[in-house]
């Protein structure tokens, strides 16, 4: 798998600027003679390379993400970058099988390493699908509806018993603070 072909030619699709969705589009079985017109290379040159460079363990792992069609690409250039997005995808295959060799050596360090590029590969690739949401989020939850709330409150009152006197501050303290929120459901209701 050095890009060299069997005749001492560079592989076309090693060096192609397009590599990773052409591999992909190839793993995917989409049809050759449509990979060759959207990326302008020989079909030939796309069964030179699927067979002589890209492992059976390779096409495995490209084809996770699911059979690719003409339909779906065109949606996929809509939504989502599809240069970049097939890269991270033919990437990460390529850091799997680095992964498993780094396993089956026995070779923890750079184990730990490879499993640390996949991790920032797919952070990455979830940023871009908008999967994980970065920066301030607010999220507001009455906990006067929750049942905990309502337990513990219950058993707090229940344990100033003994004390009537902190019984009633704590009452009058926690009737204080939810009265504006029951007003405010009222209002809604």
């Amino acid at each position: 798998m050095t890009g060299e072909s069997t005749h001492g030619r560079r592989c076309t699709i090693c060096a192609h600027a397009d590599r990773a969705p052409i591999e992909l589009g190839l793993a995917n079985n989409v049809p050759v003679r449509m990979l060759a017109k959207r990326h302008g290379i020989s079909k030939e040159a796309a069964f030179r390379h699927r067979k002589n460079h890209m492992p059976t363990q390779l096409l495995a792992k490209l084809k996770t993400r699911g059979r690719s069609t003409e339909i779906d690409l065109e949606q996929l250039r809509i939504t989502e970058s599809e240069g970049l997005l097939q890269h991270l995808v033919a990437q990460r295959a390529r850091l799997y099988c680095l992964a498993d060799d780094a396993e089956d050596l026995k070779d923890i360090g750079n184990a730990a390493r490879v499993h640390g590029q996949l991790t920032r590969n797919l952070e990455l690739t979830g940023k871009l699908l908008g999967d994980l949401q970065t920066g301030n989020q607010t999220i507001t939850q009455n906990i006067l509806i929750a049942p905990q709330y309502h337990t513990m409150r219950t058993e707090m009152i229940r344990a100033l018993r003994p004390y009537p006197d902190a019984q009633r501050a704590v009452v009058a303290v926690l009737q204080a603070m939810e009265a504006p929120a029951i007003q405010g459901e009222v209002a809604h209701a």
